[in-house]
């Protein structure tokens, strides 16, 4: 019995606790084999150190957050009755 694409994502969205917890558990995995693995030839200064891409790249994430709800969201937000009724 196929319930079809819709079924699936709803069991998916009922189980989102487990999803979560399954995404930290595999980036916690990936951070750790960081330090065991190292890159051959890192290419700058702070990419030979455990863990750098993944904080480089949480730190770049939530600065573009941020800069797009501080500085441009002002130029491009239109009040609640910009297009009428």
């Amino acid at each position: 019995m196929s319930q079809g694409l819709g079924g699936i994502l709803e069991k998916w969205r009922e189980s989102w606790k487990a999803w979560r917890t399954a995404f930290f558990v595999i980036l916690a995995v990936l951070v750790g084999l960081n330090f065991f693995i190292h890159p051959h030839h890192p290419h700058f200064g702070l990419d030979k150190y455990p863990g750098f891409f993944a904080g480089f790249g949480l730190v770049v994430g939530l600065g573009m957050v941020i800069i797009m709800k501080r500085i441009i969201q002002p130029f491009i937000a239109r009040k609640e009755d910009f297009y009428g009724d």
